[in-house]
């Protein structure tokens, strides 16, 4: 059984219609991120073209964006783990909205790095914590779904390809392309902030702050929209009578409560790099790093990597690229609870990313390029969604938001790195192929560091 007790309850419940609702909630948040995430793209060759800077100077202006994600993940990691994971998940939102609304305004490269920079503050939140939200809503025995939630990523990165496809074939007014997609998304952005205002906290969040009787009428709400019976009516079935689970977890929350009093003892932070938590947060934090960097940098500059077609062509290829991620979440959906598990899924994914990305670097033809690419995506997409569902299995309850936190953090330094270091390759001779070479090693790497943490699949956590 579970650690925490709303883990138990939520597994007698099972999975209704509250936790689809959930789903679609953290979904489109992890698609708000990834619409803006290949979003940059498009604004770093729009600020070429508009102020007339080079691959260099935008790459710095790009990062401004990770340098606000990794500044914000620290704040919003404290706000969820101290006042409750919607307090942090909802506000996000609102910060996002006005970052993305300054961005769409920005008069000169300053502002657009302000904006950048607030938007990326606001998302910091949206993908750690929205993962943990889902994750704290459900059923353990359907926690794989965090790899199918990953679905989100790929249908938020395919809508912004799309809408920049249309913009660029359609655009006939004296605003630059990258003005009208930024101003497309940021009505997307003010919509979800809107519904996110409808989200509860978590009961695991609430277990673990002693608030039992808010946890029990949320329980009870979930049981009565997903079983049309409250926990506590007389003559609810076995599977969620309370009396019952009362019995099977008694003596584990005598242990929880005698570990949560050790817990308090400590700093929550530092416990991440304490044992047994220290190899989890140094090996995976390495792992976030990695992959961030090679898909920063190799996503930032894919309008530069496809100069040699037309803006229509180049856009219809990232299109195809961005849907390829889709079956590439399904795929690891299912590979995750295969004896593979989530370390092999993330291994595998991971190193064809690297060889795919690499080949992709030696060749203009437009099949090759759009083949190659396209499968490269396919793969970076499953490696995300397979090590996004093993990065929160790894942490208790207790420590989750910390631990997700320091993680957001490694990724977030990853991805901040990555665009200057590319922009600077991009300006020397043969620089081009380095990039490529760094990219490979990158994703490689993350693979096979995977390997040096423990396989999460069955295990239950709290």
């Amino acid at each position: 059984m579970e650690k925490n007790r709303a883990y138990s309850v939520l597994e007698l419940i099972g999975w209704g219609k509250y936790n689809r609702f959930i789903f679609i909630q953290c979904g489109l948040a992890w698609s708000t991120f990834n619409i803006w995430f290949v979003n940059i793209g498009y604004i770093i060759q729009g600020i070429t073209k508009e102020w007339n800077i080079d691959t260099f100077q935008a790459g710095i202006i790009g990062s401004f964006f990770q340098f606000g994600l990794l500044s914000g993940c620290l704040l919003w990691g404290f706000i969820g783990n101290k006042y409750g994971r919607m307090k942090a998940f909802k506000n996000t939102a609102v910060i996002a909205s006005i970052g993305s609304i300054l961005l769409t305004l920005s008069p000169n490269p300053f502002v657009v790095a302000g904006g950048l920079y607030v938007l990326g503050f606001g998302l910091a939140g949206e993908m750690a914590i929205g993962g943990i939200v889902f994750y704290e809503f459900c059923p353990p025995s359907k926690r794989y779904y965090m790899t199918l939630l990953s679905l989100f990523l790929s249908v938020g990165s395919t809508l912004t390809t799309v809408i920049a496809l249309l913009v660029s074939l359609l655009n006939s007014s004296p605003f630059y392309n990258w003005r009208i997609i930024v101003a497309i998304s940021s009505v997307f952005e003010i919509l979800t902030m809107i519904f996110r205002f409808f989200m509860h906290e978590t009961p695991a969040f609430l277990i673990s702050q002693n608030k039992q009787l808010a946890a029990n009428r949320l329980l009870s709400t979930i049981s009565m929209i997903n079983t049309g019976k409250a926990l506590d009516e007389p003559g609810d079935s076995a599977s969620v009578n309370p009396n019952e689970f009362t019995k099977e977890i008694g003596n584990e929350d005598e242990q929880e409560d005698k570990q949560k009093l050790i817990v308090k003892k400590e700093n929550p932070i530092a416990v991440l790099f304490k044992v047994p938590l220290r190899k989890v947060t140094f090996t995976i934090g390495a792992v976030y790093f990695l992959a961030a960097a090679g898909l920063s940098g190799y996503l930032y500059f894919m309008p530069e990597f496809l100069s040699e077609f037309s803006t229509s062509t180049a856009y219809m290829i990232i299109v195809v690229q961005q849907v390829c991620g889709v079956p590439g979440c399904l795929m690891n959906s299912w590979i995750v609870e295969t004896r593979l598990g989530r370390r092999y899924a993330t291994l595998i994914s991971y190193f064809f990313s690297g060889v795919f990305i690499f080949i992709f670097g030696f060749n203009n033809d437009f099949w090759f390029v759009l083949i190659i690419s396209s499968v490269a995506f396919l793969f970076v997409m499953s490696g995300y969604s397979s090590m996004m569902t093993i990065a929160p299995e790894s942490y208790p309850t207790s420590s989750r938001m910390y631990g997700m936190t320091a993680l957001t953090v490694c990724s977030r330094s990853g991805g901040m790195l990555s665009p200057i270091i590319t922009g600077y390759l991009l300006e020397i001779p043969n620089g081009k192929i380095i990039s490529f070479i760094l990219f490979f090693a990158s994703f490689a790497l993350a693979g096979i560091l995977i390997l040096l943490v423990k396989e999460t699949k069955g295990k239950k956590t709290g």
